[in-house]
């Protein structure tokens, strides 16, 4: 994957959904209070997502792309 500036605003991706895996818990709530700080806006506050069996976060970017963290839990 790669991450560049768009070269003019017709060029910019919007809609894409795109996860990370995090390592722990506390690397999704640092990846969204970060993502908050940096500007983004808050989708999904951290939290269990029984139906994934993981602890997520979601946030838009300012262009609109959905940025997720995401945990998995072990049963």
């Amino acid at each position: 994957m790669s991450l560049e500036r768009a070269e003019n605003e017709a060029a910019v991706t919007r809609g894409a959904h795109i996860a990370f895996t995090a390592a722990t818990r506390d690397a999704v709530d640092a990846f969204h209070a970060a993502a908050l700080a940096a500007g983004g806006t808050s989708r999904h506050a951290p939290r269990s997502w029984s139906e994934y069996r993981a602890y997520c976060a979601f946030v838009s970017d300012p262009d609109g792309n959905n940025i997720e963290a995401v945990h998995k839990e072990t049963s």
